[in-house]
């Protein structure tokens, strides 16, 4: 038998903290049951009293059972269901699990609740502290993570799937700058609901950043804060129009687009005001087709849910998971959709 494992090694095999272990190993009160277990099977397996485990020690010859969660905003979130229930695959069972509107602490009580009825979780969350330990539990626990469209720490999830955010904000500014390169300081506007989506942070990053490199003509006057939703993003844009004037574009990177479109509207700017923003959805859509939105940048939804399910099936049979799987930027106008 070998040695006692050291706290280095159990936070290694379990991606738990070393504060975390030291509860579990002295029966500590605070630590979920799942976390205990998982730091009671890595001690036995690293002192060699059973088998090295896998995300393959809940398979049987049955159904796997995968939850995807999705802490979004209702448009995208009924959206990627639909697109969800036409994804069909032999001896898989998709679970789509809406959180909108839930808090950080509500999502990480889902993500437990569902890791333990499922073989393996993709997720759409924030990258915030509590949603993160969730996850790195699943992890510890054997099942397999996979996040989709915004990313969290890496020693989360076993591989994100999705567009490469930080391009998709540089294809934004691309469209933007190249409309707008023969006006002498036209103010453009970012909309952010939060940085804790990393998708967030990311595409604003890469819209910044390419305006300044290629379209140094261009004035970016503000980021709006629009929460995500169609009232918050209404009551800022109006803000940022009072106290800038007339915007000549805006990029909106979150949700929330019927609150912009309809302070567009108010302010007398719609086809005076050019408008990118992201996903295809039951809000997005008309307001393409009726020309308040002038470009949406998105990826094919049935193609990432397809991507994740191949690899959550991948990581499930204990083949080594790549970091990430990008997916196509896909661009559309009125006319290309």
């Amino acid at each position: 038998m070998k040695a006692r494992p050291t706290l280095k090694e159990l936070m290694e095999a379990t991606q738990l903290s070393r504060a975390t272990i030291d509860r579990a190993l002295n029966d500590r009160p605070g630590v979920h049951p799942r976390t205990k277990h998982a730091v009671a099977i890595a001690l036995e397996q690293l002192s060699g009293r059973v088998p090295v485990s896998s995300p393959s020690k809940h398979i049987g010859r049955g159904t796997l059972n995968f939850s995807l969660i999705l802490q979004a905003g209702d448009a995208f979130t009924d959206e990627f269901t639909r697109c969800a229930a036409a994804v069909v695959r032999a001896g898989v069972r998709l679970k789509v699990v809406r959180c909108v509107g839930m808090s950080d602490a509500d999502v990480a009580t889902i993500i437990r609740e569902e890791a333990e009825r499922a073989h393996g979780i993709g997720i759409t969350c924030m990258n915030t502290d509590v949603t993160v330990s969730a996850l790195r539990e699943c992890m510890a626990a054997g099942n397999a993570v996979v996040t989709m469209i915004t990313d969290v720490d890496a020693q989360a999830r076993h591989i994100y799937v999705g567009v490469n955010n930080r391009a998709a904000g540089q294809s934004a500014a691309f469209l933007i700058g190249r409309n707008l390169q023969g006006r002498e300081s036209p103010a453009v506007a970012v909309v952010v609901a939060t940085f804790s989506y990393s998708c967030h942070e990311d595409r604003e990053i890469g819209f910044r950043s390419l305006l300044r490199h290629r379209f140094p003509n261009v004035n970016l006057v503000e980021v709006i804060k629009g929460a995500d939703s169609g009232a918050a993003t209404f009551d800022a844009t109006r803000r940022c129009l009072d106290a800038h004037g007339e915007l000549a574009g805006i990029y909106n990177v979150a949700g929330g687009n019927e609150g912009l479109a309809a302070a567009l509207r108010e302010y007398e700017l719609v086809g005076r005001t050019l408008f990118v923003t992201h996903e295809v959805n039951r809000v997005t859509e008309p307001l393409l087709r009726s020309e308040v939105i002038d470009y949406l940048l998105t990826q094919d939804l049935a193609r990432l849910v397809g991507t994740t399910v191949e690899h959550l099936c991948a990581i499930c049979e204990t083949r080594r998971a790549q970091a990430q799987a990008i997916l196509p930027i896909e661009t559309y106008s009125k006319y290309s959709l």
